[in-house]
């Protein structure tokens, strides 16, 4: 043999000890199976460990997403399976290879074709292969490679589990499965009837703490959509119309330089912010906080973006506009209010007591 496969084979070796280590590190039992496969290696020739070297420490340093949530003790649970599962830098949920194949209920062990996994070897049989799209049996044969730590693993999107049961059901729905495969298409209804897709991955997210990472981004994105950084020139955003309206239906008089009573802008801010994303309002009164006064330097719609906060907040002005012309007194308004939008806009404003002029949130 020559001297860089001997150096080649003893570095081999060294990463093979090195992987045990990591993985008694992450907790990962040594099974039947991790015994097996031990055996088998002691029995290959030289040339043979030489190969399946130069192939791991080229896989080793290709790049490769890493598990940024998740760990072995925070599994999901799909009936009383424990699925390992983690989400990765770029946002894809994976569960692991072996988490799939015990999830779907096949047994690890039992005759293989050399080049071939377990799954792969299930999905691509005469009997199911029929029922498999070329997407799906190829994403088998091509499992994500990723990074837990140092550790290369392997596993499968989230989808694939749904898609490879879904697959089973309709062969067993044909009639073509073995009766030794009835325990697999019975937990494939399972995992069907317990789980959608969206289900599958909240379910991930929970177990591995990324829902808390991914409810701070979409807040993030939703303020990004909706608020300005900076306010913009002011333009007038509430139709005088609509004005005129608020002040015949609550009995109000009505001029033009007249804004109506103080909780006047108590009212649209119901009406109007209220109704937008939950976490809108709170930022417009944090870039536009009142003052000693309780006023406020802008208005408050100054403050949206043109294409979706601006353009919300013009369709909530109609919607309310429309009930307000329907409505021939206040308690009419109220019974439309409710119809429309529940009994959360209920208004109690006390007693219409205040006649100052205000400035509207």
């Amino acid at each position: 043999m020559h001297s860089d496969d001997d150096e080649l084979l003893r570095a081999a070796e060294k990463l093979a000890w090195r992987d045990e280590a990591a993985a008694a590190a992450l907790s990962l039992p040594e099974t039947p199976q991790s015994k097996g496969g031990k055996l088998r290696a002691e029995r290959l020739s030289p040339q043979e460990r030489v190969a399946i070297a130069r192939e791991a420490a080229n896989s080793r340093w290709e790049p490769a997403p890493k598990a940024v949530f998740g760990s072995p003790d925070r599994p999901i649970r799909i009936g009383d399976t424990k699925v390992p599962c983690y989400v990765l830098d770029d946002g894809r949920r994976v569960i692991t290879t072996a988490g799939m194949t015990d999830t779907l209920n096949i047994a690890r062990g039992g005759s293989m074709k050399k080049g071939m996994s377990r799954l792969e070897l299930f999905v691509s049989g005469k009997l199911i292969r029929s029922f498999v799209s070329e997407d799906l049996l190829e994403r088998v044969r091509n499992p994500v490679k990723f990074k837990i730590n140092r550790v290369v693993a392997y596993g499968f999107d989230s989808d694939t589990l749904i898609d490879i049961a879904e697959a089973v059901i309709r062969a067993d729905g044909a009639g073509v499965l073995q009766r030794q495969q009835s325990a697999i298409a019975f937990q494939c209804r399972l995992i069907t009837s317990s789980l959608t897709r969206i289900g599958l991955i909240a379910l991930i997210d929970e177990a591995t703490g990324y829902q808390y990472k991914r409810e701070s981004d979409e807040l993030q994105r939703i303020l990004e959509a909706y608020v300005l950084p900076e306010h913009r020139p002011w333009t007038t955003a509430i139709p005088p119309d609509f004005m005129k309206e608020l002040h015949r239906v609550h009995g109000w008089k009505h001029t033009s330089n007249n804004r109506g009573p103080r909780y006047a802008g108590t009212l649209i801010r119901k009406l109007i912010y209220e109704k937008m994303p939950s976490p809108v309002l709170p930022a417009l009164d944090a870039r536009n906080p009142s003052n000693e006064k309780h006023r406020r330097k802008y208005k408050h719609h100054q403050f949206l973006t043109d294409k979706i906060g601006l353009e919300h907040f013009k369709t909530q002005v109609v919607s309310v506009m429309t009930l307000l012309r329907a409505s021939p007194y206040k308690a009419t308004f109220q019974i439309l209010l409710e119809r429309v939008f529940g009994k959360q806009l209920t208004l109690d404003l006390g007693e219409e007591k205040q006649t100052n002029s205000s400035k509207a949130a």
